[in-house]
């Protein structure tokens, strides 16, 4: 009636961030890059996670596998700077999103 029309609502066709090997692959990726900027003497040191033996008497569980989660992915330096210089040029090309 009268000049009124009525909106269809149209399906989404198009993720931005979809839920795939790719994304889940660059998500690690992101989060080994944060945990390897963590400098171990300045930052690390305050809480007590810059060495196995400086975890004190008694440590927790959990302190013990992060000192040893922070300290296994030092080792992961040139693998992790590979990593990223690979998903900079599939970015690039075959553009990101």
């Amino acid at each position: 009636l009268g000049g009124r029309r009525r909106k269809h609502a149209t399906p989404c066709t198009s993720l931005t961030m979809g839920f795939s090997l790719w994304n889940l692959f660059k998500a690690g990726l992101l989060f080994t890059n944060s945990i390897l900027v963590l400098h171990r003497k300045r930052f690390l040191a305050r809480y007590g996670l810059d060495d196995v033996s400086n975890v004190g008497i008694n440590p927790s569980p959990l302190k013990t596998q992060a000192v040893g989660l922070l300290q296994a992915v030092q080792y992961l330096k040139l693998p992790v700077i590979a990593a990223n210089m690979i998903v900079i040029v599939f970015e690039i090309l075959l553009g990101g999103g």
